[in-house]
């Protein structure tokens, strides 16, 4: 196994922009849903974590837009690991036009385990690597 489903949802009227397509900025509202619902896959439970003080936060985005989201569009975001860091994790985003399987945007992204009390990254825990394993993407060369 490598990616797997973080996100479900729909391009509703309210999402989209003057033109009838999913605006920019909702692409990084899924993204980020998704991401949550990954991190907690990997062991991250941002109710307790929460609690101590840590979450996550994002140092950097790259999406590729591929093809449009039309208002009313079934959507999907499937993610993978591509490399875990003492304090960081980068990983790939996927959505997909659900109905069609077709590749709407890529993000590549990362994010860092920040202690919110120390105000400075924290180390990804082991078991969080350990369970990271299965979800991490066979690289392609260049990557």
């Amino acid at each position: 196994m490598a990616a797997v489903r973080t996100f479900s949802g729909v391009a509703h009227t309210w999402l989209c922009d003057e033109m009838g397509h999913m605006n920019t900025r909702n692409y990084v509202g899924m993204f980020d849903d998704a991401m949550q619902h990954f991190m907690l896959l990997l062991g991250h439970n941002a109710m307790v974590d929460g609690e101590r003080r840590l979450g996550w936060a994002d140092v950097r985005h790259e999406i590729d837009y591929k093809a449009e989201v039309a208002e009313g569009a079934l959507v999907h975001v499937e993610c993978e690991a591509l490399r875990i860091g003492n304090s960081s994790i980068t990983y790939r985003q996927t959505l997909y036009l659900s109905e069609t399987g077709e590749v709407a945007a890529v993000n590549k992204a990362t994010s860092v385990l920040f202690d919110l009390q120390q105000r400075g990254t924290a180390p990804i825990p082991a078991a969080m690597r350990e369970t990271a394993v299965q979800y991490t993407a066979a690289q392609p060369a260049g990557e």
